[in-house]
């Protein structure tokens, strides 16, 4: 597992626009755009990546069958992908421990993780009529191209 400091720094460049990959069940990869951030798994305090996504979407249908998943942030040249296992954690994902209160809590974690500035009020009503989910990538693989053109 590597260090997610660089990770971190990319994120903060801008609003932690990372380019999420999953696996369908036919084995084809899906990408989507997500906001994502570095912070702590709430289950097992581990340093990880994350973000929210409403329920219905072919991201949280992949993880649903195959947690596998890949997220690259970049700014520039630079880059930085994290690989790893999805934790899901929303209405239709719950995790013991982690109420509905928790959950709108860790939401507003993972968005200032990313840097992303939200009109709370509304974003949680959308949150709840589109059962939000949070999703922790806990990383077993990361790697990067800290090179510049040029070098």
């Amino acid at each position: 597992m590597g260090d997610l400091k660089g990770f971190s720094e990319l994120v903060a460049l801008d609003f932690g626009l990372s380019v999420a990959v999953t696996v369908r069940g036919d084995g084809t990869p899906q990408a989507t755009v997500v906001n994502a951030g570095v912070l702590p798994d709430p289950v097992t305090g581990v340093e990880a990546v994350g973000f929210v996504s409403p329920s219905a979407t072919a991201k949280l249908a992949n993880l649903r069958g195959n947690p596998a998943i890949a997220l690259t942030v970049r700014s520039g040249w630079r880059w930085m992908t994290v690989e790893g296992t999805a934790r899901l954690i929303g209405p239709d994902d719950p995790e013991a421990g982690i109420d509905s209160e928790k959950q709108r809590l860790l939401v507003r974690e993972v968005f200032a993780a990313a840097g992303v500035e939200q009109d709370w009020d509304t974003y949680e009503q959308v949150m709840r009529e589109k059962r939000g989910t949070l999703v922790f990538v806990t990383p077993s693989r990361v790697y990067s191209n800290p090179m510049q053109p040029g070098e």
